[in-house]
């Protein structure tokens, strides 16, 4: 019968430096990357809707780290997260952070609920502008509210199409 390898007198693996990154944090920015995959990859209402649910979910997300950053709780009860419309509420009133761009972001969120209930099937027009204006509000909440710089999370071919040239 085989002996099991020994873990005496090997080395602890070695921990990772830099910051480390929440689970829900995280999570954004895999949906996000994810909606962009799909935006980028054709104009078919099927990539269309991916792309809106998926970065839709990801400024959900980023809200909801902001709330918990901020030392509140993302829970309304023991199984339950806020929603979008408490994190806002909970950001504006409690933290003091304002989201000039949340008109767009309800417009998206609109957006958003019509294709998960009523089968809505977005242009690439539509989609184009949610997404434009989704990404510059990511890029600037990330920067400033969440002091992430998102060049150091996404791939650069997806942040030089959508965000401005300096």
């Amino acid at each position: 019968m085989a002996k099991k390898a020994s873990a005496a007198g090997k080395s602890p693996p070695k921990r990772k430096t830099g910051s480390v990154l929440s689970p829900l944090f995280r999570s954004a920015l895999e949906v996000l990357e994810h909606g962009i995959w799909h935006f980028f990859r054709s104009d078919t209402s099927i990539d269309m809707k991916f792309a809106l649910l998926h970065v839709d979910q990801a400024i959900e997300l980023l809200l909801k780290e902001r709330v918990r950053r901020g030392g509140k709780s993302i829970y309304k009860n023991p199984k339950e997260t806020i929603n979008i419309w408490s994190a806002y509420t909970i950001l504006e009133n409690d933290l003091a952070c304002t989201i000039p761009e949340k008109p767009d972001l309800e417009l998206l969120h609109e957006e958003r609920n019509n294709i998960q209930h009523k089968y809505s099937n977005p242009s690439a027009e539509d989609a184009a502008f949610h997404v434009n204006q989704a990404i510059l509000f990511i890029d600037r909440f990330c920067r400033d509210e969440l002091k992430v710089d998102l060049h150091d999370h996404l791939p650069a071919e997806y942040l030089d199409e959508l965000l401005p040239k300096p």
